[in-house]
């Protein structure tokens, strides 16, 4: 009977209590909301907005300077578990937490008085459901001196600003628990997306992406389980957008549960706040071996610098850097070793000696750099910022056997993976030096790609195929294997079309020599003396001379040749060119290359007239933004002409160019490629 008593007594004080706390929170809900404050209210509620960027704008709390705009009206109705069954539950459950919590709110609020005197609880201007500003509640993890509005991931030095108190309650989520008066009130929701504050600008609007802002917000949510606030922003919006899509209680059964465990394991707290914990976790210490580097125009160098902007320690081994003919460049001394630090790439340069034409040169230059470089890698000045060993080494491959022997020595003293991204094919790229397959010198090196090859843990390839290249002559593995196409700059935003009346401007760029076979461009210049067509030539080499001849000896007006021209003057090339010109030598391994050049081409949105085999052929076609004939037939490369300058479509060309780019080989596009790649690898 006492029993009985006791529990109808804690009943009535319960439903007393409830009661009284429903009335209080409806009469507290207006003024959560700003619904008495006209001047407070959000200018974007109810509407669908898009972050605009503008650098006349103050930055805001994603550290982007813009605004919103809006671009519509939100067009969402919730449905009848949002509506009826969900808030049901987040009375019941936030009525429940309030009471049997209370004790733990005191003895939270009493340790906040001891350490640091001040407010216990702190409240922020948020965005909650429809982008409606509400006031959150937390307990004051930080010093009363503190910024406010400001996120912790833009703080200097946030730690400084944390108690210890507010340390303990923020590792344990504690600090988050007075937003269940905030679940009570209506403002919130158990699961949902976390708030984001008023001026988190991008979020928000990454979130109407998804449709995350059209549901309340949540004390936990499925980005939280995923990373909680550490997650970049694109990534948190993908992940509270797929908690819209999947809002169900089962889905909000699996978040809670899945917010116990992660509470418990307590694994994902880093100050620091947006994209700490992807930092955090994919910080990796990369030793990058590369035949030349800056000032020298390689891609390598726009890599490294990349990777350090994602949060990477990158440091390079590499020569002394050559001008083609072998002249050193000014402040590179032969026998020095110099160390320099170039926009956060600490980079270490070996002796090396001079390149210069023929291949006996090439061949000292290449071991020149194998011998000091190896030495380097193996010695104690090679080592990481914090002195112990790199993660990975990354062998950018443009001629393995100067350059490949020291990322082997380092993998295997140090135990750690090597990645090798292959611009082209050893020992083929041997043959564009004038050097015979059946020689000795080509079975040595062939030989010693076979070895090098067989060492690296990943091997990346420029063409699709390589692959099966690598496999039937090398005994490689295709899961060892991945392909990754060279990017290309869009530095030519120069699309152009053909204005009926003029000339046809067609337009070769790039090394001339036997391998390129431009000597195909001028036999079919020859067949097409009489039509409007002219055909310039941008660069040097081995074979300019000659063409040169060619040109007089059959009194060619129509080409014109300009020799080598700086990257700043070629704008100009691409602006007046209706198509770009593409060939290359008849062979059957060459013919797998995917010369640069035609992204390049493709970037710019230029149609592209080909006399090549293989890959480039396949590419072309594949894009549909040109056409393409056999490698050195001139008469197919005169006809392909004659039907681009009748055809009706070279506009779409262009177009069809510029969008495979976008596709297949934009910066953005490599760089998430190859840190997935390189990533993967280290944790091997």
């Amino acid at each position: 009977m006492k029993m009985k008593k006791v529990l109808k007594i804690i009943a009535v004080a319960l439903s007393a209590t409830f009661l009284v706390s429903m009335i209080f929170a409806k009469k507290t809900k207006k003024n959560s909301v700003f619904a008495n404050l006209s001047a407070e209210k959000n200018p974007m509620e109810g509407k669908k907005v898009i972050f605009v960027e503008d650098g006349n704008d103050e930055e805001n709390a994603d550290g982007a300077k813009g605004h919103l705009e809006a671009v519509g009206e939100t067009s969402y109705h919730p449905g009848f578990y949002d509506k009826c069954v969900k808030r049901a539950i987040d009375i019941l459950l936030s009525f429940g937490g309030l009471v049997i919590l209370s004790p733990v709110f005191a003895i939270i609020a009493l340790a906040i008085k001891i350490e640091d005197p001040g407010p216990v609880l702190f409240t922020q201007k948020r965005i909650g459901q429809n982008k409606q500003y509400f006031k959150l509640h937390k307990f004051r993890s930080m010093k009363v001196s503190t910024p406010h509005d400001v996120p912790t991931h833009m703080l200097d030095n946030p730690d400084q600003y944390i108690t210890k108190v507010g340390k303990f309650i923020r590792a344990h989520s504690l600090d988050e628990l007075p937003q269940i008066w905030d679940i009570f009130v209506g403002n919130m929701s158990v699961i949902g997306p976390r708030p984001a504050l008023w001026n988190q600008d991008v979020l928000v609007a990454e979130r109407d992406k998804y449709g995350a802002n059209d549901v309340k917000p949540g004390l936990t949510g499925w980005a939280q389980i995923n990373g909680r606030d550490e997650l970049e922003i694109p990534v948190k919006a993908k992940l509270d957008g797929e908690y819209v899509q999947k809002e169900s209680l089962l889905f909000d059964i699996k978040c809670f549960l899945g917010t116990v465990m992660k509470v418990a394991k307590d694994d994902s707290v880093v100050e620091g706040g947006t994209g700490e914990m992807k930092k955090e976790k994919k910080t990796k210490k990369i030793l990058v071996v590369c035949q030349y580097y800056y000032p020298e125009p390689f891609r390598i160098t726009d890599i490294c610098e990349e990777l350090v902007k994602r949060g990477y320690e990158v440091q390079v081994v590499t020569g002394y850097p050559n001008y083609p003919e072998g002249v050193l460049y000014e402040g590179y001394g032969r026998g020095k070793k110099i160390d320099e630090i170039i926009n956060g790439v600490k980079v270490h340069r070996c002796f090396t000696i001079p390149r210069k034409t023929g291949a006996i040169y090439r061949l000292l230059n290449y071991y020149s750099y194998a011998i000091s470089s190896k030495r380097y890698v193996l010695s104690k000045k090679c080592a990481a910022s914090d002195g112990t060993s790199f993660d990975i080494v990354f062998c950018n491959q443009l001629s393995p056997v100067m350059m490949a022997n020291a990322a082997i020595a380092y993998k295997k003293k140090y135990k750690v993976p090597a990645v090798m991204y292959c611009l082209d094919l050893w020992p083929e790229s041997l043959i564009a030096g004038g050097i015979d397959r059946g020689s000795m010198i080509y079975k040595y090196f062939s030989g010693v790609s076979k070895r090098i090859y067989k060492n690296m843990d990943k091997i990346l390839v420029t063409s699709r195929m390589f692959t099966d290249y690598l496999a039937e002559n090398f005994g490689l593995n295709h899961s060892s294997i991945d392909y990754l196409p060279q990017y290309a700059e869009q530095l030519f935003d120069c699309i152009e079309y053909h204005e009926e009346g003029e000339r046809f401007n067609l337009t070769f760029a790039g090394n001339i020599g036997f391998t390129q076979s431009v000597m195909t461009v001028l036999k079919a210049a020859e067949l097409l003396r009489d039509y409007p067509v002219t055909f310039n030539i941008v660069g040097s080499g081995t074979d300019l001379e000659e063409l040169k001849r060619f040109k007089v000896e059959k009194s060619l007006d129509n080409i014109i040749f300009y020799g080598r021209k700086p990257l700043e003057e070629m704008p100009k090339f691409y602006d007046e060119a209706d198509a770009m010109l593409v060939t290359l030598q008849a062979d059957p391994v060459l013919s797998k290359t995917l010369p640069g050049k035609v992204q390049s081409y493709m970037a710019a949105g230029k149609p592209i007239i080909g006399a090549i085999d293989g890959e480039t052929s396949n590419v072309i076609n594949e894009a549909k933004c040109g056409f393409c004939g056999k490698a050195e037939d001139y008469v197919e490369l005169s006809e392909n002409i004659k039907k681009f300058i009748g055809s009706c479509n070279r506009k779409e060309m262009g177009v069809n160019a510029r969008n495979y780019y976008e596709k297949h080989f934009k910066k953005d596009v490599f760089m998430d490629k190859l840190e997935k790649v390189l990533s993967d690898t280290a944790s091997l």
